[in-house]
């Protein structure tokens, strides 16, 4: 078995300018931010990106010029407000964004996921997405009899980036019994390339011991990239919580283009590693309080 093991940059080279990019994301949950991070730092350009519910890993790729084109349901950062850079972006035309619903979306990944043409869903019909997305959504009658569908066109991104809780050498990927959101089932299934986060690298035997966590098997995996909290600042359940002061420092200079500048080398272009990044947000006390989130036993 081909081992999938490698390293950060090497695993975000696999990304090229122009490719679309599966994101997995949940607003403040779950994203691959250390993967993010690493997309801004190679100065990747003209990425679309596809996300479910996106949020302050968009409001950085749009800030840093990384995206310029979108496909997904909403772009938030829940309580603390809206993603500032991807709204200017936005509005100034700088990202063209496809808004389709959460089933549209599922409908187009599971499509590509299955080597079909289209996926029918009834998710959007009585809206005006049918209208504002008529090159990949088209009324059907159900030729059974039954009411209309939507056929929503195959989605097949080049890439999908996601965070596990772990790995084995051959890129076996595993979650922890929780709450998983459905972009995690379908994308990586979609995309001709599979990028992984990792909490940690274990042996194969570790991943035998709950085979019903087993999420991905590694024949569909490109790379792994071990990176304990590799999900900061969105939380990883049950590792940790989202860090909300983080979060407000970033919604606190996200209107300022030079402070945001300053944000971005401070976090993410200067750190030379993880390490250091992790050093940068506030080192083992910060990780041990985001480790004793909220609502944990």
């Amino acid at each position: 078995m081909q081992e999938k093991i490698t390293s950060l940059a090497d695993a975000i080279a696999l990304v090229s300018d122009g490719d679309v990019v599966a994101l997995q994301n949940m607003a403040t949950q779950a994203a691959p931010m250390t993967l993010v991070r690493e997309l801004i730092r190679q100065n990747k350009r003209a990425l679309g990106l596809v996300v479910l519910v996106g949020g302050v890993a968009v409001d950085w790729l749009a800030a840093t010029g990384v995206i310029n084109r979108l496909i997904g349901a909403a772009v938030t950062m829940e309580q603390f407000g809206l993603c500032q850079q991807y709204r200017q972006a936005v509005e100034q035309g700088r990202i063209r964004v496809e808004e389709i619903s959460e089933s549209v979306l599922l409908a187009r990944l599971g499509a590509g996921a299955r080597n079909l043409p289209f996926l029918p869903t009834r998710g959007a019909i009585g809206t005006d997405l049918i209208k504002e997305n008529s090159a990949n959504m088209k009324l059907l009658d159900d030729p059974f009899g039954g009411l209309p569908v939507i056929a929503c066109r195959a989605l097949v991104p080049d890439v999908a980036l996601i965070h596990a809780h772990r790995a084995d050498r051959f890129g076996n990927i595993q979650y922890e019994p929780t709450a998983r959101w459905p972009d995690l089932a379908i994308m990586p299934k979609a995309a001709k390339r599979v990028i992984v986060s990792v909490e940690e690298i274990v042996d194969t035997e570790i991943l035998r011991r709950h085979p019903d966590r087993t999420v991905l098997p590694g024949f569909v995996v490109d790379a792994v990239v071990e990176i304990p909290f590799g999900a900061h600042p969105t939380s990883f359940f049950p590792n940790y919580g989202y860090d909300s002061a983080f979060h407000r420092e970033w919604t606190a200079v996200s209107r300022d283009a030079e402070k945001v500048a300053a944000f971005v080398a401070s976090y993410i272009t200067s750190p030379a590693s993880h390490s250091e990044y992790l050093e940068c947000i506030g080192g083992e006390e910060r990780l041990a309080h985001l480790e004793q989130w909220e609502g944990k036993p």
